[in-house]
């Protein structure tokens, strides 16, 4: 059911909205925390706006470090890579070893627990693509973790690992239950909901989907309530009105692509045993693997390209005859026009046309504009002005 704030909360809200610096967010989330009603509909309200004030605190002590030039000792610019991943686990389920199978680093690899005490990176190539992999310290559960999931949003993409032999379906229940306190989610919403309030004009109501136990109508009255008065607010996929208002909260959960690796799967037997992980999860792939016996590693890299949802693109100089070695890393469904703006500003400002080799092309150089999709793996010639 949605919160049903007073207007009064809803006030203290639109300061939220308005707030301009993060310190003046900070203040207004409290005042609109004590202003919530205290009663059971409500407990899951306080808690998000809870954990939103805990992530908007150590989003200012991190401000506060960078303007002194100093960076959290543990935080890893991505370098040269496509995506940045960052390895998750509780304790002595292999993180270290499967580190070091798949990349360049040489962690120390030991039985003892919590070896790792600052995260490690490493670089690993896959498909003329490199994923940066980044060893977290191991989770521990009921603890504050936050070094671990501050790793993990700023990430690109998550790999939890769990030990096959040691109940790997409570870990993973810890590891969702850890990243949910840091509003992080590996599944995918069935909504997407957009807000654009520099559209002329009063309020709109654009659905390209289903609303479930509620009309436009009711939509309307609850963003009006929340003083959105102009815009078009754009609602695709199934959603309803609880959901209407977490967006307008901005308290939805984040999504992170992620990928399921199970450890230590030596035998066959147990595969069979896994079942019930599936149970815990609708969309992330489980990967069972050794890294003893280095069995189930070379599944991964195409994982994480698929669950990332990114394409390589190879660029041509025109008149030249051979394609760039290194490909440009876009998102699928990406067109020219974003291929354009990811190598430079100005040579999408002068596009003149481009020419396509590859999956998307209807055959080899085909003239294409803007808006043509790319596919993985095409080859593209941008001609300019």
């Amino acid at each position: 059911m949605p919160a049903n704030l007073t207007a009064e909360a809803k006030s203290k809200w639109n300061k939220v909205v308005l707030a301009k610096s993060p310190e003046e967010k900070l203040q207004a989330l409290q005042e609109f925390l004590s202003s919530i009603p205290k009663h059971k509909g409500n407990e899951r309200l306080r808690a998000q706006v809870k954990r939103k004030i805990a992530l908007l605190k150590v989003e200012l002590e991190e401000r506060k470090q960078i303007r002194k030039s100093v960076k959290p000792y543990y935080f890893i610019d991505k370098e040269g890579a496509a995506a940045q991943i960052v390895i998750l686990g509780l304790t002595n389920v292999g993180k270290s070893s499967l580190l070091s199978s798949l990349t360049n680093a040489a962690p120390e690899v030991n039985s003892r627990p919590y070896t790792t005490i600052e995260p490690i990176p490493g670089v690993m190539h896959v498909k003329d693509m490199r994923f940066q992999l980044i060893e977290a310290p191991a989770l521990t559960p009921n603890s504050s973790n936050s070094m671990q999931l501050n790793l993990a949003r700023k990430a690109d993409g998550l790999i939890l690992m769990v030990d096959a032999l040691s109940n790997p379906c409570d870990q993973l229940k810890i590891l969702l239950k850890e990243l949910e306190k840091a509003r992080l989610s590996i599944e995918k919403s069935k909504s997407k909901i957009e807000v654009d309030k520099n559209v002329r004009g009063g309020l709109q109501i654009a659905v390209f989907g289903k609303l479930n136990g509620c009309t436009i109508e009711d939509v309307k009255k609850l963003v009006l309530s929340y003083g959105v008065r102009k815009g078009v607010i754009k609602i695709y996929g199934e959603t309803s009105l609880e959901e209407i208002e977490e967006h307008l909260l901005e308290l939805s959960n984040e999504y992170k692509p992620a990928i399921i690796v199970v450890n230590k799967v030596e035998n066959e037997d147990l595969k069979n045993r896994l079942v019930e992980l599936k149970s815990l999860i609708n969309n992330a792939p489980i990967i069972t693997v050794s890294c003893l016996l280095k069995k189930g590693l070379e599944e991964i890299g195409e994982a994480l390209i698929k669950k990332l949802e990114i394409i390589r693109v190879y660029t041509k100089e025109p008149n030249e005859k051979e394609a760039s070695k290194e490909p440009v890393i876009l998102k699928e469904g990406a067109t020219i026009g974003d291929l354009a703006k990811e190598i430079h500003s100005e040579l999408y400002k002068n596009f003149k046309y481009a020419k396509v080799w590859g999956p998307s092309s209807k055959f080899p150089g085909e003239k294409v504009g803007l808006n043509h999709l790319l596919k993985d793996g095409d080859i593209v010639e941008i001609h300019a002005k």
